[in-house]
């Protein structure tokens, strides 16, 4: 069956969602095709002419645009073309993009007589465009709030984008200064050669250099050797193809100063360095979230006491962007440090702040024997990072320190749930006289925080968890809540860590009638073995 002229053009619009539209210039009359209508807002006959109106129709900042490109195509021998994206304010109130293209026809004398074209709604494309440009924003915030070396390099070791911290080390006034250089144009042949070939071999192996630690040899006379610990991972496209290499590198010249000076000082420089994995994992862990699922029992190897603590866990993160994590940390073989958090939101906004929090955790590690104290460091790291950066964003935890060789279980929350306890056969959330509960991470500088201890005797069993196992909703909009999950954990027959996470996760899913929870799922359960010699 053959189309005609006209019917391949309808379809042609139709598959490009576009719309015409006619400017009968000599008779001043404008007609707009039905999409094109509904784009506007009007009915036939009601339309505007936004062309010769764009005042009372555009956003203020696009109205010299199109008042221009209609000037240039109404002289006389003008343009032949119109071309603009604009704001159009709809008859309810709001704002949409339109992308409007036309063409004209002129008469002997170079008069426009008709000019027609096409208009689409571009609004989603542009919203889409806006958030990514948001999201690139508070990302290039982070980074360059952070004193670390941030960099990438492309498939010939020149740099491509940098931190300001990275330009300020190479005697630069800005990140601009260092695009299409290389380590060649800084330090001496010997550590730019090898600094290019351990690159090469990670583009061509795949294979991270990781905590390297590395004397940096500068050209010229005069200058200082530098000592630093470097992280290069490669850096790849979204189809996995390789751009170049990723790299962080923290200054450690004073450090290792001290350890050239000192023979006994090798010990206190890695101790030292540690208080740099925030900035060093941060970057990496914005893409993935790292989380150990078989967490080793407590006492460790060798150790001796009177309780086992065996961890099972479950985590199921609603995208590849997650907030909700937990840790489980040695603070001596017989004591563990136990930490679960949920950060709010989703995406890169909330994948920086659980790899900052993962580092933040290594550098409040001489305060993990106080839970009270420990959740202050970590709130009050928080608060001048978010400060600087000139973000809002918060997290809530719960902190606990199990030691199996004293018997003792003690706790501190910064608006996080509860855990639950089960003692013979009975669930409950584990309760306290003293005021254990402080304001979520980040939000209140210097918040003060309680802590409480209770004796490991009789509980069998400690579940930790984070809000999406009870915040999901049924069909009627009701939630699993707290309550089931006390009743799933109470049992006459004593069950273990992770045969009480399955039959939770089994009771959230037949109550939501489906496995997609719609948020990120984090449970932590802890055995207690009593009477056990070790």
């Amino acid at each position: 069956m053959q189309t005609s002229a006209d019917d391949r053009l309808e379809l042609a619009l139709r598959a490009s969602n576009e719309g015409i539209w006619q400017w009968d210039v000599e008779e001043n009359e404008v007609s707009y095709s039905e999409r094109v209508l509904s784009f506007l807002g009007y009915s036939s006959g009601e339309a505007p002419n936004i062309f010769m109106q764009p005042d009372l129709y555009l956003h203020e900042n696009d109205q010299p645009q199109l008042k221009q490109s209609v000037k240039d195509i109404l002289r006389q021998n003008g343009s032949d073309l119109i071309a603009v994206d604009c704001r159009y304010r709809r008859p309810e109130g709001y704002f949409s993009w339109l992308r409007i293209r036309g063409a004209c026809v002129r008469n002997d004398e170079g008069s426009v007589v008709c000019i027609a074209g096409s208009i689409i709604d571009i609004s989603r494309r542009k919203n889409a465009e806006k958030a990514l440009e948001d999201e690139r924003h508070l990302l290039r915030q982070l980074i360059e709030n952070i004193p670390n070396n941030i960099y990438f390099k492309d498939k010939d070791s020149k740099f491509v984008m940098a931190n300001r911290a990275t330009a300020k080390k190479m005697g630069l006034n800005s990140p601009s200064e260092l695009l299409g250089k290389s380590d060649h144009d800084f330090f001496d042949a010997v550590h730019a050669d090898k600094s290019k070939f351990d690159e090469m071999q990670i583009m061509e192996t795949l294979e991270r250099q990781e905590e390297s630690l590395e004397r940096e040899t500068w050209e010229g006379e005069g200058e200082e050797d530098t000592w630093v610990v470097t992280t290069k991972i490669p850096w790849l496209d979204n189809k996995g193809a390789v751009l170049g290499i990723f790299g962080v590198t923290s200054d450690v010249s004073d450090m290792v100063n001290v350890q050239i000076r000192l023979s006994n000082a090798a010990a206190e420089l890695k101790d030292r360095n540690k208080d740099y994995q925030e900035e060093l994992e941060l970057a990496r862990k914005v893409q993935q979230s790292v989380m150990d699922l078989t967490p080793k029992s407590f006492p460790r190897e060798n150790a001796k006491a009177d309780i086992i603590a065996r961890f099972s866990a479950f985590y199921k993160p609603d995208s590849e962007m997650a907030g909700d994590f937990y840790e489980v940390f040695p603070i001596s073989d017989t004591k563990a440090g136990v930490l679960i958090c949920d950060v709010m939101g989703h995406g890169v906004r909330a994948a920086l702040v659980v790899a900052m929090l993962r580092g933040l955790i290594e550098k409040e590690s001489d305060s993990a024997t106080s839970p009270e104290w420990f959740l202050y460091g970590l709130n009050d790291s928080l608060v001048n990072i978010f400060s600087h950066a000139g973000i809002q964003m918060f997290a809530t935890a719960l902190y606990l320190i199990i030691d199996v060789e004293e018997g003792t279980l003690e706790f501190a929350t910064a608006g996080h749930p509860m855990p639950i306890i089960v003692k013979d056969g009975v669930a409950s959330k584990l309760n306290s006289e003293k005021i254990v509960r402080g304001p979520a991470l980040g939000l209140v500088p210097e918040a003060p925080y309680g802590a409480d201890k209770v004796q490991l005797s009789s509980i069998e069993l400690i579940v930790l968890f984070t809000d999406g196992i009870y915040e999901i909703e049924n069909a009627d909009g009701k939630e699993f809540g707290v309550e089931r999950m006390l009743k799933v954990l109470s049992s006459k027959t004593q069950k273990s860590g992770s045969v009480a996470l399955d039959q939770l996760l089994e009771a959230a899913e037949q109550h939501a009638g489906t496995q997609s929870f719609g948020d990120d799922v984090c449970m932590l359960a802890i055995d207690l073995e009593q009477g056990v010699k070790t």
